[in-house]
């Protein structure tokens, strides 16, 4: 529940694919890429490629725990099919993310107060917050905040949205993640999901 990355300073509202892809390009920003044949587990919003597993998309694909445990029964809440059993431990294992944020969030009321604040100044709130509730995490083994982040069906206390960059927002250019696409990860993510569904 660590940040292991932090690119502070975009004016405005930036999706955050757009920041990703920008880290991406630019190597002097030392962004840590995954060696080998290592991935980072990315939400919906990215686009599947080498190094970046992404869920599987689709008009009647689950993806997000909440659309799991919507259904009345637990027959309606189980994944259905390899995709879907992909897709829900995926979540699982990415909602550390989200549930960072949320304890991050919610420790520094500050970050909701943002706009306020001159964009230099907004920055530094955000690099100093981050580099103490990483200081916190590696230091206080019994902090409250994230002993109860660390149960997967944590709900922040703040919305985990408010003060980043249009989160919600999926509106990627279709063409250009299917050209970002490589056929050799999505075989790989089809093998994983096959092996999950053996299991």
């Amino acid at each position: 529940m660590c940040f292991t990355f932090t690119w502070a300073g975009w004016e405005g509202a930036a999706h955050d694919s757009r920041i990703f892809s920008e880290a991406l390009r630019r190597p002097e920003l030392n962004f840590p890429r995954p060696i080998g044949n290592k991935y980072y587990l990315v939400d919906a919003g990215y686009p599947h490629m080498k190094g970046y597993m992404a869920p599987y998309k689709g008009d009647n694909v689950r993806y997000h725990l909440a659309q799991f445990r919507r259904g009345a029964t637990r027959q309606l809440r189980e994944p259905r099919g390899r995709i879907e059993k992909f897709n829900y431990l995926h979540s699982s294992c990415r909602n550390i993310v989200e549930r960072t944020f949320g304890v991050w969030k919610a420790r520094w009321s500050i970050l909701r107060d943002m706009p306020f604040y001159h964009i230099d100044t907004q920055r530094d709130i955000v690099l100093a917050t981050m580099a103490i509730h990483n200081y916190i995490r590696k230091k206080c083994n019994m902090d409250d905040a994230f002993r109860a982040a660390e149960n997967e069906r944590y709900v922040p206390s703040v919305d985990p949205d408010v003060g980043t960059s249009l989160r919600a927002n999926n509106n990627i250019n279709a063409k250009n993640v299917e050209e970002q696409s490589d056929l050799f990860w999505m075989g790989l993510r089809n093998l994983i999901a096959n092996e999950i569904c053996e299991a």
